[in-house]
């Protein structure tokens, strides 16, 4: 069953406050491994009954086989999820919490993905402490059977798999993020796991579920390690260790990354990257976003280099360096202050 939390009016469009920090987004995530291939489609409207819409078709290392942004669409208010279309995007609701249908076609590559759910919708208000005020009023996540044909130039791909949506409304404030990681997993329809995992506003967050053995329970607690590259400042090898309410340990292992996406949020930059995993002993497929301060990963690909051979590295060096300087901490400029 669906959560207590949730009614079968959630799975539509909700009537949102004519306010700047107002949103309400559709995500749908799709991974192909053995084709090196990630796919995100992502729409959203706010208050004022403006919307906009995302999609990316995307290989091993950022490589872009499509790319589209659209905002700022005038909406009906009486518009709905059932039958939505902006820009290329069209995404079409069925059954509530069941069923969705999503297409778009830009520049040659066309997607067409069908999403039955597997699990129950679950949503962060049954995490203990509930879904944070900055990141939603409240926020539906869903594991699913996803099902279509993805078309790159000549190539048609079809695909029977397994993936990912989410569906949130109200507040969202970006800016209250220090750094976050938001992982789906998936092994066939017995295993399904989603969770939250970062800092904002100085509290740590581990939000989410694991849905396995037939029971969905939300996660209390997890530990990370991941190594990544120093060209993408992205995951090359990750392991998660998460512990639900039920007490159960479930252990997530990903070596391989086989698609990556690199693309602006919020004021951050998102790292969407995939593939292959282990979860519980068993194959599956992963997907890890995470979202970082563009400042900061600039700065630690210029210290995992260890040469400072360019300008940019002996920038960072530089500040690397600079402990407890007049200059630095007088102003936002550096020069402009005085002290008596």
């Amino acid at each position: 069953m669906t959560s207590a939390a949730l009614t079968d009016r959630d799975d539509r469009r909700h009537r949102l406050a004519d306010s700047p920090l107002e949103r309400e987004s559709l995500i749908f995530i799709l991974f192909l491994p053995e084709h090196d291939l990630g796919v995100i489609a992502y729409t959203w409207v706010n208050g004022s009954h403006e919307a906009g819409s995302m999609g990316l078709v995307f290989g091993r290392d950022n490589e872009r086989f499509a790319q589209f942004h659209t905002e700022g669409v005038p909406v009906s208010p009486d518009a709905d999820f059932d039958d939505w279309t902006v820009g290329p995007l069209t995404v079409r609701h069925g059954a509530p919490h069941k069923d969705a249908h999503v297409f778009f076609e830009h520049d040659g590559v066309a997607l067409d993905y069908h999403f039955s759910a597997t699990t129950p919708a679950f949503t962060y208000h049954d995490n203990e402490g509930g879904c944070p005020s900055w990141l939603a009023n409240n926020r539906l996540e869903q594991s699913g059977r996803v099902h279509g044909t993805l078309t790159v130039g000549d190539r048609v791909i079809p695909f029977d798999t397994t993936g990912h949506r989410d569906h949130s409304w109200g507040r969202r404030d970006w800016t209250a993020i220090h750094q976050y990681r938001w992982v789906n997993v998936q092994s066939g329809p017995d295993i399904a796991i989603n969770f939250l995992h970062g800092s904002a506003l100085d509290q740590t967050y581990h939000l989410g579920y694991v849905d396995r053995d037939g029971q969905q329970s939300p996660i209390t607690s997890i530990d990370v390690d991941i190594t990544r590259d120093r060209e993408h400042y992205s995951y090359t090898a990750a392991e998660f260790v998460l512990v639900d309410a039920l007490g159960r340990k479930t252990e997530i292992v990903a070596e391989d990354r086989t698609a990556l996406a690199v693309w602006p949020a919020g004021g951050l930059q998102s790292h969407d990257a995939g593939g292959h995993c282990v979860v519980a002993g068993r194959p599956g497929l992963i997907h890890i976003e995470e979202g970082w301060h563009p400042e900061f990963v600039a700065r630690r690909k210029a210290m995992m280099a260890e040469t400072f051979d360019t300008t940019e590295a002996k920038a960072v060096l530089s500040v690397n360096r600079d402990i407890g300087s007049l200059e630095s901490a007088l102003s936002p400029g550096g020069k402009n202050g005085s002290v008596s």
